[in-house]
Order: C-alpha cells, then structure tokens, then sequence
C-alpha cells in the first residue's frame, strides 16, 4: 500500500492503520514547513483508495475500530467524497466506527454546518488541527491562512457539530523576544475555543523551509530554548479550558504532559523547577544534532 513520505501523526492516532485518499496539501504556504514540498494536493486515485482498504481489511481485527487518513489535510476533500469513502471501509471493516486525519482551520470554514452534522454521524472525531498560535500578527508572518478569530469561530462550529478536536501549538513561532505575546495570545484563543488535547511542539527551523531565508536576513530572528521553555509556562498559566497539554513531543527539551485545570500548578511547578537549570548551548544542540535545524 503506497504512502507519500513522510507522514505525520499525532500520538492518539499512531497504533490505527493509515489511508490515503489525498495527497500534498491544499495551502502549501506556510513558512515554516516544507513536509509536501513537489507533492500537489489531489485525491487519491479512487481505484487507489479500494486497494488499499481490501488490503487493510486483509490485516484487520475486531479492534480495528479507527482510520486515520493520510495527506497535509484530506478533510479539504469535499464531504461527499468523504463518505463515499466511509461507505467502502465499513463494506470491507465494518467494525470501523471512527475516522481522524490532519485538517486546516480554512477546511472547516468551507464546510457547511450540514457537512460537520454528516461528518460527526459517521464517526469523525479528534481530528488534529494546526492551529500553531493565536497571535495574529505571527500568524500572518507564518501564512498561515487563518487569525485567531478563525481558530475560535470554526472551533465553535466544530464542538456544536460534535466533533473533538486537537490542536498543535507552536512555541517560539512569532520569534526571538516576542514568546510572551504569543503565549498569551495563543492561551486566550484556545482557551476560547476549547480543544480536547494541545500538542506542543518547539519551533525548530529546517533548511529547507521558506523561513530559512528569512533568518538569514534577520527578518525573523529564532528564539532560544530558554525563551520557548518560558513561552510554554506563561501558555499554561493562562490557558483557560479543561484540556489536556502533552509536551512530550522530540523537539521540547522539557517533557510532559498533564490536564488543565487539574494538573496546571503541577505542571508550573515543574516548569519552574527545570527552567532556570537549562543549558542553552547544549539544548540548542540537541536540537541541531536531532533535526539538523538551520539557526
């Protein structure tokens, strides 16, 4: 069963068999990504996507329950494909009953209320979104397609419709000196909008993004490990929804996870027992040395 490379996949969905039904992804601007770089966002072939749910089928057991699909964000597709996919799993695994995957901010935005209804009636739930901030100004710098008033209006939409969510949360996003903002802002936003679980991952800038250039010029001047660790804790301390923070991600040099409201003081806690014994030179190095990332 061919799956472009790579893939990503956030850790509640890392032990579900995988399906392509598209590929690359629709926007393909952000600055700080370069994941499907010469992989145009198309479906899948449809006699693609039938080989390879009979070939999952084959392999599967009572407890395959979940699908996750693969592509920057197969729920651009439109829903009527979407279930027309469903349809063909269920056929082949009918014990199959949830359905995850990457999807945009802008994705649900195009999506009727009707299509959320349709998609949550047919099992799709804990999708994974790249919301990254809700500091509008980093999030223009980034193209991310989205504002903070997006992330909270289609959260909305989404919790009404019955879907959960997952949001990611990029530390050090809006750059060197400027994390407070963007912890404060970001924790307001997803405070509002209320997503099951956030995923924190530390900016960790590759050669090949578009943000490579950028730091060359002193444009955009990356943060240092001690100002993300910091960023992290003023997120905590103002987020504001029950939720559960996982920073256990291999680019976060301090690793944890814990819920909000009740493990927060927990969680600050640690943060204040660990950050003021960083090293900042051999953290930046782990990091180079793990991602080869371009400072």
């Amino acid at each position: 069963m061919p799956i472009t490379q790579p893939q990503h996949r956030p850790p509640q969905d890392l032990g579900c068999p995988m399906l392509q039904i598209a590929t690359g992804c629709s926007h393909g601007k952000c600055r700080f990504c370069s994941i499907f770089d010469g992989v145009p966002f198309a479906p899948a072939p449809a006699h693609e996507v039938t080989a390879d749910i009979v070939e999952i089928a084959r392999t599967a057991t009572s407890t395959t329950r979940r699908i996750y699909l693969t592509g920057g964000n197969p729920f651009a597709l439109p829903t009527r494909r979407l279930i027309e996919v469903f349809d063909e799993v269920e056929c082949h695994i009918p014990q199959v009953n949830s359905y995850g995957g990457f999807c945009r901010i802008i994705d649900v935005a195009h999506k009727t209320d009707a299509d959320l209804a349709k998609l949550a009636a047919r099992g799709v739930n804990d999708i994974t979104i790249g919301a990254e901030s809700g500091f509008d100004e980093a999030l223009a710098f980034m193209e991310k397609g989205h504002t903070a008033a997006d992330i909270v209006e289609q959260a909305r939409r989404l919790r009404e419709a019955g879907i959960e969510f997952t949001f990611f949360y990029l530390v050090g996003m809006a750059g060197a000196g400027r994390g407070q903002e963007n912890a404060i802002a970001t924790a307001r936003a997803f405070s509002a909008a209320h997503p099951k679980r956030i995923l924190a991952v530390c900016m960790t800038p590759s050669p090949k993004w578009p943000l490579t250039a950028d730091i060359r010029s002193g444009r955009w001047v990356p943060p240092t490990e001690v100002e993300m660790a910091q960023e992290i804790r003023t997120f905590i301390e103002h987020l504001d929804c029950e939720c559960t923070v996982d920073c256990s991600h291999d680019t976060d040099i301090i690793r944890f996870e814990g819920g909000i409201p009740h493990n927060k003081q927990g969680m600050l806690e640690l943060l204040d027992n660990r950050i003021p014994k960083m090293n900042e030179r051999a953290a930046r190095r782990m990091r180079e040395m793990l991602h080869h990332a371009t400072f």
